[in-house]
């Protein structure tokens, strides 16, 4: 067996590099100036065009011989670390270095900023619009090129060491502890971004207490925080903390008249009922408390909002912006990105450039019209997200048009996530049933709401975080397209709408 492990300008083989994490393992050995091949039994996958685009040879369908015999180093994705039969046949085959994600990991050094980015909501919005500022401003900015809906585990770290200049990473979490912490220790995060915290990944008997320690423990990892000040739960974390190595975002005044779905939050310092001056969205406001505990003065602020316009104030900088998607939450979101870039120096006006030429993310408030009738379709998969998209709706829709709701949601909380869902969805006109597990909720809900349920959605067809089936979804639109007039609104919410609408939508217009 060799002893040397070096990467630059050896010849590696990765074995199941047209994987999720061998594909990032393919290509970061690339970044460190390996001349990589990637050897897989697949011959269908999403990765195999990026892997090409990086100048990494390909061998698909077969491990050739020859190629393993002739590698310096061969990798091995984690799916197959385990392979006895794969790892005795590569040893009889040749005695080169074997090595796992984990040297990966520890050999290939992560050399430029890193923002992690987390919460309940708003993850994904924040993090794409935080990276188009920065690439306007000039950075590379390294990308996963994954088709995966959050970043968990391994993702985040190996992200960070692809080239770039600057790294911005989602991370998410399963609810588990020490699951955000360890990969933002592995990331080597810099500056950490806390969106918000909401009721999320509560089944299996979890605690909202529990949760909220895994969605904090960002804090223990980053040098500097970025916090939205108008969430309680994020803004006591800062406490204990030096001040200097905090930046707060927040609302300051919205002109309009809206329904923020108030909900109301326990102090995080005496467990009494915090006074809410104003709720924005939620339990995100104006708030205080007897026991001293209040809403902390803001770095980044928002000012007169109204529709998809506001002031945005960051120190003596002021400006007026426009939003490509309207909403408060995505009010939220530009504060944050704002937020992360100012914490990287990046220009006042590279800042404002990139937030208004922004043109959303796919799945979050993607607008379709499909002969006629407007459709929106939102990845809203828990009561926090379904809040925000329907104040949106609500706020846009016109006195004499119907919302009509498609719920393809199976909430990660369970049954309890489900029915408070199918509570914010009462002031929807008319609630088309996709998924079994909305079914069951609507099922223990009380409503005014004229409710369709599919037929298909008397089957469970719950996969993962997947609520609803192609069969189930497009049953669904199909009764919500004949039901809706054209100046009515559609909105189809969850993950199995997001993954199956476009592709349906596309077949009703044919």
């Amino acid at each position: 067996m060799k002893s040397n492990f070096i990467i630059e300008n050896s010849k590696i083989v990765v074995i199941g590099g047209c994987g999720t994490v061998g594909s990032l393992m393919a290509r970061i050995l690339k970044d460190n100036g390996a001349d990589v091949t990637v050897s897989d039994l697949s011959t269908n996958s999403p990765q195999i065009e990026t892997l090409k685009e990086e100048g990494i040879h390909l061998n698909l369908g077969e491990h050739d011989e020859s190629i393993l015999k002739s590698a310096d180093i061969i990798a091995v994705a984690p799916s197959l670390i385990n392979n006895h039969k794969l790892i005795e046949r590569i040893k009889k085959l040749t005695d080169v270095k074997i090595i796992s994600i984990d040297e990966v990991l520890s050999f290939c050094n992560i050399n430029k900023p890193v923002i992690g980015v987390t919460g309940t909501n708003g993850k994904t919005t924040t993090t794409w619009m935080l990276k188009h500022i920065l690439k306007g401003a000039g950075h590379k900015v390294p990308e996963h090129k994954l088709e995966i809906q959050g970043n968990t585990e391994l993702i985040p770290s190996l992200q960070a060491r692809l080239n770039g200049t600057v790294a911005v990473l989602e991370i998410g979490t399963f609810g588990n502890p020490d699951e955000i912490k360890r990969s933002a220790l592995n990331s080597q995060v810099s500056i950490g971004i806390m969106t918000n915290i909401s009721k999320d990944h509560l089944n299996n008997s979890r605690k909202f207490s529990d949760y909220i320690k895994c969605k904090s423990e960002i804090v223990e990892v980053a040098d500097l925080l970025v916090f939205n000040a108008d969430d309680p739960i994020i803004a006591s974390l800062e406490l204990g903390k030096k001040p200097h190595n905090n930046l707060f975002y927040g609302i300051e005044h919205i002109k309009s008249n809206f329904n923020a779905y108030a909900d109301k939050r326990k102090c995080p310092l005496c467990n009494a009922d915090l006074k809410y001056k104003m709720h924005y969205l939620g339990h995100l406001g104006i708030y205080e408390c007897t026991c001293g505990f209040k809403r902390p003065h803001t770095h980044v602020k928002a000012y007169d909002i109204e529709d998809d316009h506001f002031t945005l104030v960051m120190g003596s900088n002021e400006a007026k912006i426009k939003l490509k998607n309207r909403g408060i939450h995505n009010v939220y979101n530009a504060l944050a990105a704002a937020c992360g870039a100012m914490a990287l120096g990046i220009d006042f006006k590279d800042i404002v450039r990139g937030i208004e030429s922004f043109e959303g993310v796919k799945g979050r408030f993607e607008e379709f019209n499909v002969n006629g009738k407007y459709v929106i379709v939102d990845y809203a998969h828990n009561p926090a997200g379904v809040r925000a998209i329907i104040q949106t709706l609500l706020q846009k829709k016109s006195h004499n048009s119907k919302l009509i709701v498609v719920n393809t949601i199976s909430s990660e909380s369970g049954i309890e996530g489900d029915i408070e869902i199918a509570k914010i969805l009462k002031d929807a006109d008319i609630i088309i049933v996709a998924s079994n597990a909305s079914r069951m909720a609507l099922m223990e809900t009380e409503t005014n709401s004229q409710v369709v349920m599919a037929e298909s959605s008397k089957k469970s067809s719950k996969t993962g975080t997947l609520g609803a089936s192609k069969e189930q979804v497009g049953e669904s639109l199909k009764i919500a397209i004949s039901k809706a007039e054209d100046n009515d609104m559609i909105l189809v919410i969850g993950e199995g709408g997001v993954k199956y609408s476009s592709e349906i939508l596309k077949e009703f217009k044919n």
